[in-house]
This record gives C-alpha cells, structure tokens and sequence, in this order.
C-alpha cells in the first residue's frame, strides 16, 4: 500500500525522527511518502530531515513559526495535492509525539478495507493504557467523548488527528483542512467535513500508539490560575481564541450554540471553574 503521510513539527527533534522511525519500522508492508510541514524549528530538525531522506521519502516545506498545528497541516495538504502524484491509496495524518506500535497501521488499512473503505482513526494509548487521542462521538449539542477501541463498531463523528487513515479518493474530494483555523479545531473541523462529504469513520480495533494526554496545567482551564491570565492564556494562539471556536461552533452545530458556546468559557473563568 502506497500511504502519502503528513504531519507539522517544531522543535522536538528526537520525538520526531522516532515518530518516522518506528511507523516505518513497524509496517514494513507499507511504502511511505512523508510531507512534513517543519515550522520554523531552530534546534536541528531541518538539518536532521535532510539527512533522513536519503533513507526515507521525505518531503519538507518550512514554515516561519506562524503556522501552528492546523496551519502546518493545511500547507502539507496543499504541497501534496500540488506537488505529489495523486496515485496513493491512503493519505495517513499523525502528529510526530506518537510512538508507533507495531502492524498498528496495517491493521487499521485492514479494518479499512474490512469496513467498505471507511476512515479508521488509530487510538493512542497513555502509560496506563487508557485512550488518549482517537475518535470522537458528539452526545449533545457540542459536548462529545472519546471512543473505547472497544467500540470499534461504533460510528464515530469526527477525530483527533494524532493518527487518522483515510482513502486517498476522500482526500482528493474533500481537499484540506479548513485555512481559518490556526492551531486546534482543524482536525476536528476536518472530521466532521468527511463525515458530512458521506465517508464513515471508526474507531481502530487496537491501540495503534503512545501518546500522553497534553497536560491542562498552566493553561486557561487551570483553575489555579487567576481570572486575568486564565482569559489571556484562553485568547492565544494555542488556547481556543473566541473567533476561531466561534467560527467553528456555527459552520458545524449553528449560529445558537456558537453563541452559548462562546460565552460558557468566560463564566467557567468567572466562577472559577
């Protein structure tokens, strides 16, 4: 199976060079062809890729530091589309802090075909061996879960997109992530685009890697926090700025709870919450 994987970067170096390392290693059946969107990294990892690509197939657009998550990944796409051939038979999203597991891929390209040609969402694992990352179910208006790999049956609505499978035909149809959003919400956004496009999305069987849950700590739903920071930390780039999540609320449940939603941040801040 030919897979086209994209991914961003900035400033882990060792996390991503294993990220590459052990999703080529642990699915040998696969042929790769990496685009990553390296933004702005200073500590080697430009330096690091080069030297990969005379092992891997590495393609490597740099950014300035200005693209973030989901700004990374729309340029990705874009470079693909443009510059790639279009004959893969998966592109694969992952984010470079997951550490594959063995056939952990492969198995998800089975369920795919398995599951007439669905979208399989590969759940990570934490150190307790709990999900981490993976698909999601929304259950009321906006509020949603993670699925189990138990419930692998299950239709899911959207996805983190630590490591997401999705036939190359879904791609060329849907095209990339949304270009409005900077940071977070681009996959989930991404998700939902698929599912409304018609393509059904699951859950993976099997953990297909380790990937710890990003630490609230220090960040505006830190309760510790006081009000003043909490609301600065909430407006940056990497928390969940009032214009994206609006935007982003309203394209997918509508003009009410984008307003309801855009509000319940600020008193959750007020009353310490």
């Amino acid at each position: 199976m030919r897979i086209l994987t994209i991914l961003t970067c900035h400033n882990r170096k060792d996390k991503t060079k294993k990220c590459i390392e052990t999703i080529t290693a642990g699915n040998p059946s696969c042929e790769y062809t990496f685009v990553v969107a390296d933004d702005g990294s200073d500590d080697g990892t430009s330096e690091m890729l080069n030297k990969m690509r005379f092992v891997y197939q590495i393609c490597t657009i740099r950014g300035n530091g200005n693209w973030f998550y989901s700004g990374g990944m729309n340029a990705g796409m874009k470079y693909a589309l443009k510059n790639l051939p279009h004959d893969y038979d998966y592109l694969l999203m992952i984010n470079d802090d997951v550490e594959f597991l063995a056939e952990g891929i492969q198995h998800m390209i089975n369920q795919s075909v398995a599951q007439d040609n669905a979208i399989i969402v590969g759940a990570t694992q934490d150190d307790l061996g709990h999900v981490s990352y993976g698909a999601i179910k929304y259950t009321s208006g906006y509020k949603y879960r993670k699925l189990d790999i138990s419930e692998w049956k299950t239709p899911a609505d959207t996805f983190n997109a630590n490591c997401v499978l999705i036939p190359y035909k879904a791609f060329e149809q849907v095209g990339t992530m949304d270009a409005y959003y900077r940071h977070s919400l681009g996959d989930f956004d991404y998700g939902l685009t698929l599912k409304k496009s018609g393509y059904k999305i699951f859950q993976a069987k099997e953990f297909v890697g380790i990937c710890n849950n990003n630490t609230t700590e220090n960040t505006w739903t830190d309760a510790h926090l006081g009000r003043i920071k909490r609301i600065r930390k909430k407006e940056s780039i990497k928390g969940a700025p009032t214009k994206q999540w609006f935007y982003f609320l309203k394209k997918n449940f509508g003009l009410f709870l984008a307003i309801k939603g855009c509000i319940t941040p600020y008193m959750r801040i007020l009353i310490g919450k």
